[in-house]
């Protein structure tokens, strides 16, 4: 018979379960997990600010050097002691950002650890368990030190910590098994579920109470989910167990944030490197957007799009890591790429910036940061104010994208089927370029972008929740990839298409539960009128993951082998081979060639549209350039046409729309700033060999011609100062290594 009472050894000595939750002052949070309260920027922080990273520099040492390229901002690393540092922000009017506040290796697996976590199939403890009030303690202790000393200068944000994660990066990671994160994980099953019973029905399973249940490894579950049927797919053990590791993980991160805030109220807390979300790490968006108040991510897999999105109202601090290679325009556009997109700073590597002359061994500014001072010195002065003013907001079009954390863990899942046994060593980085979720996100918003929209993400969370009303926000839904969708989102989504709304799926929608438990009729197919006969298989009919990251080293085109042989829309790819419309339909599909696309559905006074498309490959410039992304503009132009969502701005040169100038719209009251910036991948060279023609890339400026669908007054263009007067349409000079802005008020 297993005891009522668990118990757990600390150095303090045994102590219960139930005594954990307050033990120490730390609390384990068991229910919705709260938002922090916003903190707006600090009114010196009025422009967008260039904060560099201490590496290959000092700014004590090289003042005169930053004032003299534009640069006035830096970072100070933990902050206890370093009183010079401080005291030289002051006296120099230079902010910084201090990153570690809450030490080094603590919120992620240091490199000296990483050997007894990585590459395991095993379930492993934690070094440093989160879940041990010991660990929370250090942290704290930390935090109390480091912002106590630093909160006497010119402070922008508190990081905790640099590229944090559960494990290292989002590599996977078996973590964390502690007894006091797993008596932690029974607490939220008993909050989440009610009773065992509850769990058996949602997972299939069979325990006798809550203290049977066990996490298990992705091991524990992998070979049972490597084809179709997806009905037939259960991953709730392992689902549930990634689920709760994403909740405590934010959970922690919240008890930072508003531990910091005790110490300086005015500061907001949150952390520096963040990365995409995935099933191993903790960067689950929904959770981790209330659970800090500010954030340097990395631009992978939309990180961008959906924390401006999320933190839209009240607007929370958006940052990103700003690098430099040997391109000079495309060190300039970065700079005003991330501005245009709401950016309020950036934190710059400055390998290569500085250097001592040969000859005189005098410390100057190399070539390369000479070049950028030009942009480094305007963006960050009167015209980035708009913008970067916390009172802006992007004036987004009614147009979300459903984001669902427990649909990206499933498909990880439906990802690594291509590595088999070695699913361990999926590298983070292998991740970032090979991750379907990732991709398709990023797609449907190039999508949107290349036709002058700009989309929302939506928390599954909010919607579970119920903290948002999809119809007073949205005339447009679409799912990507949503795999798993619980009954109460399921409802959501069918209440939002009866009171008017259109929603859109690409495929394999509501395939599972929330849980990844496989359903014998998809939650929505009802409301879309179809029906799925699952033997014929999907994409080529072999296989179910679609980028293979086996082939990490090939290029794009060539790591989308299950193309090959998929049936054609077009020359957009099919994903269901045994999708039918439900109506006309009565009897199954009779082989793969039944397969049907773009099915529309009317239900009360909203509309359905199933594509049975992947755009998976839409953000592959060449792919946007080419045939395939003007038939993928075609067919969600028609339906967005038929919603009645029209662009405010369009852009267009020699009498045809450019789709890759990306128009943004920020608003403050009834005044506006449009900008205007190359919607272009980071990676691509915009002088010699390697830069795609046409779509309003290339290496000249360009007359364009602006439309606007808004009742302009008083536009002028905030760059020149030119007053181009109360006009809708307007020729202008863009230069695609730059941005244009325009600034008019709307009677």
């Amino acid at each position: 018979m297993k005891p009522a009472v668990i118990l757990v050894l600390f150095s303090s000595g045994w102590i219960s379960a139930q005594e954990l939750q307050t033990y120490d002052g730390l609390k384990f949070k068991v229910g919705p997990l709260e938002p922090v309260p916003a903190i707006t920027q600090r009114d010196e922080w009025s422009r967008f600010i260039v904060l560099v990273w201490q590496y290959q520099t000092d700014a004590l040492k090289d003042v005169a050097l930053y004032e003299s390229v534009g640069l006035h901002g830096f970072h100070i690393d933990r902050g206890a002691g370093q009183v010079d540092r401080i005291q030289f922000s002051l006296d120099n009017t230079f902010p910084y950002y201090v990153d570690h506040a809450a030490g080094k290796g603590i919120l992620y697996i240091s490199d000296k650890e990483k050997g007894k976590v990585l590459r395991h199939k095993n379930l492993l403890v934690r070094p440093n368990s989160l879940a041990n009030p010991e660990t929370i303690a250090d942290l704290k202790s930390r935090l109390k030190q480091n912002v106590a000393a630093t909160s006497k200068g010119l402070v922008f944000a508190y990081a905790f910590d640099d590229e944090i994660s559960l494990g290292s990066f989002t590599t996977p990671a078996e973590v964390d098994v502690h007894p006091a994160s797993l008596a932690w994980y029974k607490q939220w099953l008993k909050e989440r579920y009610q009773t065992i019973g509850n769990l058996n029905e949602k997972w299939d399973g069979k325990y006798g109470s809550f203290d049977d249940v066990r996490p298990v490894s992705f091991e524990d579950v992998r070979e049972a989910h490597t084809r179709p049927p997806f009905s037939g797919w259960n991953l709730s053990r392992w689902s549930e167990w990634r689920a709760f590791m994403d909740y405590q993980f934010s959970s922690v991160l919240a008890d930072l944030t508003r531990y910091t805030n005790e110490l300086d109220p005015r500061i907001p807390a949150g952390f520096v490197g963040g990365q995409q979300p995935t099933a191993y790490g903790g960067y689950d968006y929904a959770l981790l957007c209330r659970a800090v108040q500010w954030m340097e991510a990395y631009d992978i897999g939309a990180n961008q799009e959906i924390l401006r999105s999320l933190w839209a109202k009240p607007r929370r601090q958006c940052v990103q890591t700003y690098f430099t290679g040997g391109d000079t325009r495309r060190n300039t556009w970065l700079l005003w790429y991330r501005l245009a997109q709401g950016n309020q700073a950036n934190i710059a590597w400055p390998a290569g910036w500085f250097e001592n002359d040969a000859k005189t061994g005098k410390r100057q500014p190399t070539q390369r940061l000479q070049e950028i001072a030009g942009a480094l010195k305007e963006i960050q002065g009167p015209v980035s104010e708009f913008i970067c003013d916390s009172e802006s907001i992007l004036a987004t079009d009614p147009i979300g994208i459903y984001y669902s954390h427990p649909s990206i863990r499933a498909g990880w899942a439906m990802d690594v089927v291509t590595h088999g046994s070695t699913w361990p060593n999926r590298s983070s980085s292998l991740d970032s370029g090979n991750l379907t979720s990732g991709r398709l996100r990023i797609s449907w918003c190039k999508i949107f972008e290349d036709m002058g929209y700009q989309a929302d993400f939506i928390s599954y969370l909010d919607v579970e929740e119920k903290r948002i009303n999809l119809n007073e926000q949205f005339k447009v839904i679409v799912l990507p990839q949503i795999s798993c969708l619980s009954d109460k989102e399921a409802q959501a989504l069918t209440e939002f298409v009866k009171n008017g709304g259109t929603l859109i799926a690409d495929y394999l929608c509501g395939v599972m539960t929330e849980t990844g438990r496989g359903r014998n009729k998809g939650a929505l197919d009802d409301l879309f009128g179809i029906q799925r006969f699952e033997k014929w298989g999907y994409m080529n009919g072999k296989m179910i993951t679609e980028i293979d990251g086996e082939l990490y080293d090939k290029p794009f085109d060539q790591r989308l082998n299950a193309y090959s042989g998929a049936f054609r829309f077009g020359n957009l790819v099919v994903y269901e081979r045994g999708t039918k419309r439900s109506k006309e339909n009565k009897h199954p599909a009779k082989s793969a060639e039944d397969a049907e696309v773009v099915i529309e559905n009317r239900v009360a006074e909203g509309r359905t549209w199933y594509l049975n498309l992947t755009p998976t490959a839409y953000k592959h410039v060449p792919f946007r350039v080419g045939e395939l992304g003007q038939e993928w503009r075609g067919l969600v132009g028609g339906i967005l046409d038929g919603a009645g969502v029209q662009a405010k701005v369009s852009v267009h040169a020699e009498g045809e729309t450019i789709s890759l100038i990306e128009p943004l719209l920020w608003k403050r009251g009834n005044h506006y700033c449009l900008a205007l910036v190359q919607n272009w991948a980071y990676d691509a060279s915009m002088t010699g060999e390697g830069k795609v023609e046409g779509q309003g890339a290339g290496e000249k400026e360009t007359q364009i011609l602006i439309k606007l669908k808004l009742p302009v007054k008083g536009l002028t263009n905030m760059r020149t100062g030119k007053v181009l007067g109360d006009v809708q349409e307007f020729k202008d000079s863009f230069t695609p290594w730059e941005a244009n802005l325009y600034e008019f008020a709307v009677e």
